[in-house]
């Protein structure tokens, strides 16, 4: 009996690391690809970086705005 709660306790941990190193290889995917837009716009097309952060920030909370459910989820 505490063999077999042990086994269950291991694959839980090994599921619960894997969640996690997917969770961090999404999240560098992520940040990367938000950083070569931001460097995109601001080279590019030479907008101010805090005008950028702006942007983003009030297309999120439109973006909310339009689909309040969203949050019901969290």
């Amino acid at each position: 009996m505490v063999v077999k709660s042990l086994g269950q306790l291991e694959a839980h941990a090994f599921f619960v690391l894997f969640t996690a190193f997917i969770l961090v290889l999404f999240w560098h995917a992520t940040w990367g690809l938000a950083d070569i837009v931001e460097h995109y716009f601001v080279d590019e097309l030479h907008v101010k970086k805090f005008m950028f952060n702006v942007a983003t920030l009030m297309f999120v909370v439109i973006l909310i705005g339009l689909f309040p459910q969203m949050l019901l989820k969290f």
